[in-house]
């Protein structure tokens, strides 16, 4: 190992567009390192999957396993040309592979979640962690959060209690007063459990006018003589509201957004095109001073509201987790992050057993705050000495792409990246833009849609006025198309083919355009299918709700198909009758659930007769559970329902029972409590079939022969009503945080304050313009895009569709039904590449014609499954966290 020649391991940045080879590069760094002879445990390699960290390692063994292999004269070419080494030795390989597999439980190579959690447990008492404690997953997160409100409802009094929710709620009292806290806490939470006690406290209210000047603009405006009507009548209205101290409605005026145009654009006041005489212009500016008080006071009062719910949900959040002594992982990184930095390095490492000297970075545009703040030491220690000719045993690595960001939502910041080379010295820069994935005709749309965003009229807006959302959005637009750059296809003679193209108008199955849609996208797979059945298809959506329906039409056309991600076990209408079986043995008075049942065969199971009173099946059921408990009730009622099943719903009642396993160690009396889980949590219903249906989200770092999208008519942006932060140095806690505040109040706004709200809204069209560039290059040969007809010949709304269409020019009418908008290479793509092998799929249900494809969609039974004695035949292992709510869990404190 000593003979191997050294590597340039200085620290380096590298912008992996997708495709590019960003694991072959981070791989190829982990190999320079390791024969450097570097231990293996003094590396860490972190990404934000486990599946992503499984294909690092496996990557890693497989390429010097090729290397070492005599027979295979190709592996060792290659792992020299990976490595940048063409001297390297047969023998390092094979010694570096031995090394590995000694001590592969020393390599770290896992997701920032299990180094936080590793740190956690090596650092119990500097964060002050309960003993015992264990993680908490999102189920038992939600519950936890729902019994934290309760104790915050229940410890204010009913006069506090309405005052608080009139001030969150903008002076209105709704009546779902868990679910509106629940909203709040989950929006804003996480962003301000760092900051300092006052950051809800920053808004600055200016002084109401004296009732002096009030009362004399209110007697100015009926007193001037105007030859307009209009704006006679307008102004008398506003007098009326000024002299009766009526200004709840003024801020939402049109006069008074005029008022502020006029103002930053130095003109006359308009109404509509009549313009107002400029002796009124100081009682408009006192009219306006009114409205301006109203909203940043009733914005203040919000922003206090909740801060004061927030800091009382700590409190309780705090108690009951420290009581059943759980964490969740932001709690874990919150702690570390307010103590890492304060840690002595040696002790940190004697800790974790050993120094991290060398730290790798993957999908960094996806880094949280909070997460820099715990790795920035890290990368500080890791870097420090690899400018220093004296020594090469450290190194920092960092890919990622800031095109892809797409986890805004769950705190990711993408200007993070970006930041890395002003906070790590000596850092250099990569760019890799040649993608290894996709054919030239799919790379050649790519360019063409993003370095053309500008064309859509989205990006018109020219206005250097903080206050104006339409022109951040607009800069937003014009800056992705700026700092796009050019992508080149490795494989330049590999067949291609882009198809955009409008769905059926009317269809016999349904009126609804979206069911059209998506009946029309299951004939498109069905048809690709069936001319290239080896070939894998993804269809990517937007929701998970789209995600079951695909699932539904595909599994009716009988196609080989993979749920990825998953959706609740609800999905299933077998599944759903297991669940109103148990709910009856909880509310026997209630018939719905038995008057479900009587129509299925769990009627004979139960010797439940049409007039039998529903309180004997509730009996029944109650028996079958106290008798054998909740997994073999569960086991028992699925089996009898398993004969007239088809292979999907099959499959969910297998799943069913399997989670019954893991719920029962630790469940209480409580049935409901099961039943909760059952619809709460996602379950995947994965198999081997070339047809796999994800959300967007689910597909990042996949790719697929062919990829369909069929839900590009969403809106481009939803407006999530989240907080606001106002932050000064990235990647450190906001200074301020506000309520979010409708575009249209703005004007009213301090500037630093519009710059605050202005960056949100960029950032929100910035994240979903990397969710459309992540879907269109999953795509190695063909991508089809299908859209809804369009109402208007202009398509300028705010989708990603009518993006798309202003960007290649489509020449076709986007009203059209069944037209095609944009073709490009050849349909028969895969009649060029060579066959490869795949597991057999059963086509009998699958149409042999083309016309056949597009007609609708109509569900055919498949053959009865045959009922078993054991319906599962393997028992899980329990799951180390039961999805109990945790004041119903037995020896709960």
């Amino acid at each position: 190992m000593s003979e191997t020649p050294s590597c340039d391991l200085g620290p380096l940045v590298v912008r992996a567009s997708a495709g590019t080879g960003k694991t072959y590069q981070l791989t190829a760094r982990l190999l320079r390192i390791l024969l450097q002879g570097s231990e293996p445990d003094s590396i860490l390699a972190t990404t934000f999957t486990r599946k992503a960290a499984g294909e690092i390692l496996d990557r890693l063994l497989l390429s010097l396993a090729a290397a070492a292999d005599e027979s295979n004269p190709a592996g060792l070419r290659e792992i020299r040309q990976q490595v940048g080494v063409p001297t390297l030795k047969r023998e390092a390989c094979v010694g570096l592979l031995r090394k590995l597999v000694d001590q592969v439980h020393r390599l770290r190579i896992g997701t920032l979640d299990s180094l936080f959690s590793q740190l956690a447990r090596s650092l119990p008492f500097e964060l002050a962690l309960p003993p015992a404690w264990r993680l908490t997953d999102e189920i038992e997160e939600s519950w936890l959060t729902e019994r934290a409100v309760e104790e915050v409802i229940r410890g204010l009094r009913p006069t506090e209690m309405t005052t608080l929710l009139a001030m969150l709620g903008k002076g209105d009292v709704r009546r779902s007063v868990t679910r509106d806290l629940i909203g709040v806490i989950q929006g804003t939470y996480a962003q301000q459990r760092q900051c300092n006690p006052d950051v809800w406290d920053r808004m600055q209210v200016p002084n109401q006018p004296p009732s002096s000047d009030v009362t004399r603009a209110a007697g100015h405006f009926r007193q001037v003589e105007l030859p307009q009507k209009s704006l006679v009548k307008k102004l008398n209205e506003i007098a009326d509201r000024l002299e009766t101290r009526q200004f709840e409605t003024l801020p939402e005026e049109t006069l008074v957004a005029n008022i502020a145009t006029a103002r930053r654009s130095h003109s006359e006041v308009k109404f509509g095109r009549s313009k107002f005489p400029v002796e009124l212009d100081d009682d408009f500016d006192v009219l306006y001073a009114v409205a301006r008080h109203e909203t940043l006071s009733l914005l203040r009062a919000q922003n206090l509201a909740t801060g004061t719910l927030l800091n009382a949900y700590h409190q309780q959040i705090t108690r009951i987790k420290e009581s059943l002594r759980t964490l969740g992982f932001d709690d874990i990184a919150a702690r570390l992050a307010e103590h890492v930095s304060s840690l002595d390095p040696g002790m940190l490492s004697d800790r974790l057993d050993v120094a991290i000297d060398h730290l790798l970075l993957d999908e960094f545009q996806d880094t949280s705050p909070i997460q820099w703040q715990v790795l920035r030491p890290l990368a500080m220690h890791a870097s420090q000495a690899a400018g220093d000719e004296r020594r090469v045993d450290r190194s920092f690595f960092c890919v990622g792409d800031t095109k892809q960001a797409i986890y805004g939502w769950r705190g990711g910041v993408a200007e993070i990246f970006d930041a890395v080379a002003e906070q790590i010295e000596g850092v250099k820069t990569q760019e890799q833009n040649t993608s290894y994935r996709s054919s030239p005709i799919v790379i050649e749309f790519v360019n063409t849609v993003f370095k053309n965003l500008p064309r859509h009229p989205i990006a018109s807006t020219d206005s250097n006025q903080p206050g104006d959302k339409a022109a951040h959005e607009a800069d937003a637009v014009r800056q992705f198309a700026k700092q796009f750059p050019d992508h080149l296809a490795h494989h330049d003679t590999q067949p291609g083919y882009v198809r955009f193209e409008t769905s059926r108008l009317n269809g016999q199955s349904s009126d609804d355009p979206q069911s059209i849609l998506l009946e029309d996208a299951a004939a498109r797979v069905a048809s690709i299918h069936r001319s290239a059945p080896t070939r894998s298809i993804g269809v990517l959506t937007r929701t998970n709700r789209c995600v079951a329906r695909m699932i539904f039409l595909l599994d009716s056309l009988g196609l080989p198909v993979s749920q990825e991600g998953g959706n609740p076990l609800t999905d299933s209408a077998a599944v759903e009758v297991v669940l109103s079986a148990l709910m009856l043995s909880e509310h026997p008075g209630d018939g719905r659930w038995k008057y479900h049942i009587g129509s299925t065969r769990l009627a004979n199971l139960l010797d439940v007769g049409q007039d039998d009173p529903p309180q004997r099946a509730a009996a029944q059921v109650r028996r079958l559970i106290d008798e054998r408990g909740l997994t073999e009730a569960v086991e028992q009622l699925a089996a009898c329902l398993a004969p007239v099943c088809d292979p999907r719903d099959t499959t969910r009642l297998r799943q069913l029972v399997r989670l019954a396993m893991q719920f029962e160690p630790n469940a209480t009396p409580r049935v409901r409590d099961f039943v909760r889980l059952v619809r709460e949590k996602r379950v995947e219903r994965p198999r081997a079939a070339p047809i796999r249906v994800m959300t967007v989200h689910q597909a990042k770092g996949l790719e697929f022969d062919a990829v369909v999208l069929p839900e590009l008519d969403g809106t481009l942006v939803r407006t999530t009503g989240r907080s606001v932060p106002d932050v000064g140095r990235l990647g450190e806690p906001p200074l301020a945080m506000s309520r979010y505040l409708s575009s249209k109040s703005w004007h009213f706004l301090a500037p630093n304050w519009q710059l605050a709200y202005g960056r949100q809204a960029s950032a929100a069209i910035t994240e979903a313009l990397c969710l459309l560039y992540v879907a269109v290059t999953r795509a190695r040969y063909a991508l089809y895009l299908i859209i809804p007809p369009a109402t208007k010949s202009d398509f300028a709304t705010r989708t990603a569709a009518s993006l798309i269409y202003h960007a290649i020019q489509a020449p076709a009418d986007p009203r059209a039904a069944a037209a095609d908008l944009y073709q490009a290479g050849d349909p028969r793509w895969y009649d060029q590449l060579t066959a490869t092998s795949s597991a057999p799929v059963d086509e009998s249900s699958i149409e042999e014609s083309e016309a056949e494809s597009r007609l609708p969609i109509r569900f055919r039974p498949l053959p009865p499954v045959p009922c078993r004695n054991h319906f599962v035949t393997e028992r899980l292992a329990p799951d180390r966290m039961p999805h109990v709510p945790p004041e119903r869990r037995e020896g709960s404190v």
